[in-house]
């Protein structure tokens, strides 16, 4: 059990900050911040948890090195990150391969964990692994769904994406959404703790 003197939420969009502060639970402050601008607000943290996260940054050996650095002596940095996703499912290929094509275009990468396994070698790691989480279709698709809207507005997909191939696949999101169909997916999420 974890119980923090301070606990502070990081985000680079006031919308996404506001919303979280809507939702914190007391004692939980949300501050706008890019996450790859040092210092971190607050000074050296005990605790630095980021959870999917690394896949959205350009250079996550970098980041995983600069929030090392940001902690105190005896500090943890932890992190949950992608290493693969498996699934038979027609629909969730189309969408794992458009993200997969859409953060490779701006130097990010979906399937991370295998990065930071190799940047904390020769850290001080607590904990290393790939854990496997199965979700049902429903669930894998309630998350896709509202990512493939986002994904929509970007030119960069609608120039190697028609209208009418995004819209076959928001409907087939959507089936699965409602378990009307689906396969099988899988997450490979690599784990790790490091002691500082």
């Amino acid at each position: 059990m974890c119980a923090p003197r301070e606990l502070l939420g990081l985000d680079a969009s006031p919308a996404y900050v506001e919303q979280a502060r809507a939702d914190a639970p007391p004692g939980m402050t949300h501050v706008v911040h890019d996450v790859c601008s040092l210092p971190l607000p607050g000074g050296p943290a005990d605790l630095i948890y980021a959870r999917m996260l690394l896949s959205h940054l350009k250079d996550p050996e970098s980041r995983i090195a600069s929030w090392l650095g940001a902690l105190r002596p005896g500090g943890r940095l932890l992190l949950d990150e992608v290493e693969w996703i498996r699934t038979g499912d027609a629909a969730f290929q189309r969408y794992l391969g458009l993200v997969t094509q859409r953060l490779r275009a701006l130097g990010q990468e979906l399937y991370v964990g295998p990065r930071i396994e190799m940047a904390t070698r020769g850290s001080r790691r607590i904990a290393c692994a790939v854990r496997e989480l199965s979700l049902p279709p429903a669930a894998a698709a309630g998350m896709f769904s509202p990512n493939l809207t986002e994904l929509r507005q970007q030119a960069a997909v609608r120039e190697q994406q028609s209208e009418a191939e995004l819209d076959a696949l928001a409907v087939a999101l959507r089936a699965r959404e409602v378990g009307a169909e689906g396969g099988a997916i899988t997450w490979g999420l690599r784990q790790v703790a490091v002691e500082v």
